[in-house]
């Protein structure tokens, strides 16, 4: 059990702490893989980024990222919204993060899916949206998963996605994107903060992943 609640909580972590800050390439031992998640860029539309600090060893140990990127956003008219993206191939890489956010202390009060049609064209991209509320505070976390150029909110269809690849002989890699806004006086405002920076984000993500 106290094994168990470790793991939430460096779930959590990956999620919500301000101390899981910013952009780091780490490549895995021999994984051959990299992405420029640098490239995204610090200025977009109206936000400001700044990186913040590397992960922690033990969210480090336990995802074994290839590349991973995470900075706080802002805008004049709002509070920092804290982006982390989480790129690899292996399995242990992804996580369902509802699955530990009670580890943390935070109460998930409503779950819904939301889309997005991305800059320049393109499929609708869903992602999942978390409520969570904590000793009087509340944020929104939007996340959803991305193989290659494929997206999903469903953590099941990306692992399947990932498994396809392996099984006709190619490195499966993928990334865990995701948001978290902290709320003041309404939920939705926050929402849509975050889904505004969200598609900025997309496209510039693609545009790394097409390089």
């Amino acid at each position: 059990m106290r094994s168990l609640n470790k793991r939430c909580l460096a779930m959590l972590a990956l999620l919500l702490c301000a101390q899981l800050g910013a952009w780091a390439m780490r490549p895995g031992t021999g994984s051959g893989i990299s992405l420029p998640l640098e490239k995204i860029p610090l200025r977009l539309a109206g936000w400001q980024g700044r990186d913040l600090g590397p992960f922690d060893n033990v969210t480090l140990a336990m995802l074994r990222p290839d590349a991973y990127l995470n900075r706080e956003y802002v805008r004049r008219d709002g509070a920092p919204i804290q982006l982390a993206i989480v790129f690899g191939h292996r399995k242990t890489t992804f996580h369902s993060p509802g699955f530990c956010l009670l580890g943390g202390g935070w109460n998930i009060t409503d779950k819904s899916r939301l889309r997005f049609r991305p800059r320049g064209g393109g499929r609708p991209i869903t992602v999942n949206r978390f409520l969570l509320t904590r000793e009087g505070r509340q944020a929104v976390v939007l996340y959803y998963y991305l193989e290659g150029r494929r997206s999903t909110a469903s953590w099941v269809v990306h692992q399947a996605y990932l498994a396809w690849d392996r099984a006709r002989g190619e490195r499966p890699v993928g990334a865990l994107v995701r948001l978290a806004v902290p709320v003041g006086s309404d939920a939705s405002a926050a929402t849509e903060r975050g889904m505004q920076l969200l598609g900025r984000v997309h496209s510039s993500l693609i545009r790394v992943i097409g390089n």
